[in-house]
């Protein structure tokens, strides 16, 4: 099953010890240079960058959670629901 995060005096009992870092990076491909205007449709670019792989932050967060790095419910309290459509 998942991580689940045990408490103790050292963590605070918090269950977790150090950080991890989960990232959404978009690469700025033609397609998406394009959609970059005075007035820019951020819906927009963020579809057009999951259409070209860029993956989101929950994504990230739960390849951490596969890994035993971190719970499931850490990831959804620290990360926004995900816009992908």
């Amino acid at each position: 099953g998942a991580h689940q995060a045990v408490g103790c005096v050292e963590c605070r009992d918090t269950g977790y010890r150090g950080r991890a870092g989960v990232y959404e990076i978009m690469v700025m491909s033609d397609n998406i240079k394009a959609l970059i205007s005075a007035d820019l449709d951020l819906t927009a670019m963020r579809r057009q960058a999951f259409k070209e792989g860029t993956r989101s932050l929950r994504l990230s967060g739960a390849q951490k959670v596969s890994a035993g790095l971190t719970t499931l419910e850490e990831v959804l309290r620290v990360t926004p629901q995900s816009e992908q459509r």
